[in-house]
């Protein structure tokens, strides 16, 4: 009998619950734990780089919508300028020549203004330099034009990609990087702003040269 006592004590201290050897059901492990804990920065980690990812993509986006944005509203305004072109003559060098005189980056022509307050002619001029598009403007008749229009620039824009000018001639059918003062106006311009496709703008009162001379592009 008290053999038989002595055992059932000692199976007594051995037993599981007597220890709480037994997991909870209602607790996690500290393994269990630490996996959790990585799985959860790597999520976050992954969140964060595709949030990140997706502003930057974002802000690309702005920037290139507002690149073109500037583009097309140079383009429409020096497009219609060009177009607007007037064979204006005036005396250089006891020569009767049209006020029209281009090279690759900078081109200079008179127009008809519409102003409010002057109606009449005026010459423009576009130039590139530096990276920056360059403007001057002034009223005609003018008999120092060439000391006028020299210096003293407006700034178009300050950060432009490239800015490039060439000239179609009616006689010799081919475009040309310059134009020389002559009898005539090109008959159109090729206008190249950044890394967009080139425009051409027509100049439709160019008329081809009848009194002998032509305006290829050369001097």
């Amino acid at each position: 009998m008290f053999y038989g006592a002595v055992k059932k004590l000692n199976k007594k201290r051995i037993s599981p619950s007597a220890f709480n050897l037994q997991p909870s059901a209602s607790g996690f492990t500290l393994v269990e734990v630490i996996i959790a804990m990585v799985i959860l920065s790597l999520v976050a980690l992954i969140i964060g780089s595709g949030f990140r990812l997706g502003i930057n993509a974002w802000e690309r986006g702005g920037k290139e919508t507002n690149e073109i944005q500037k583009y097309r509203v140079l383009y429409d305004l020096m497009s219609q300028q060009i177009k607007s072109a007037y064979p204006y003559k005036m005396k250089v060098d006891e020569k009767k020549v049209v006020i029209f005189k281009g090279a690759s980056d900078s081109i200079m022509f008179v127009t008809v203004s519409n102003d409010s307050f002057y109606r009449g002619f005026k010459w423009i001029r576009y130039k590139y330099k530096d990276g920056a598009l360059l403007y001057k403007e002034g009223i005609l008749p003018d008999k120092k034009l060439f000391e006028t229009s020299s210096g003293d620039d407006e700034v178009v824009e300050s950060k432009i990609g490239a800015v490039k000018f060439s000239y179609l001639s009616s006689n010799a059918g081919e475009f040309k990087e310059s134009w020389d003062m002559g009898d005539s106006l090109p008959s159109a311009v090729a206008l190249k702003i950044g890394d967009f496709e080139p425009m051409l703008v027509t100049v439709p009162l160019a008329k081809p040269d009848n009194e002998g001379g032509k305006n290829d592009g050369t001097s």
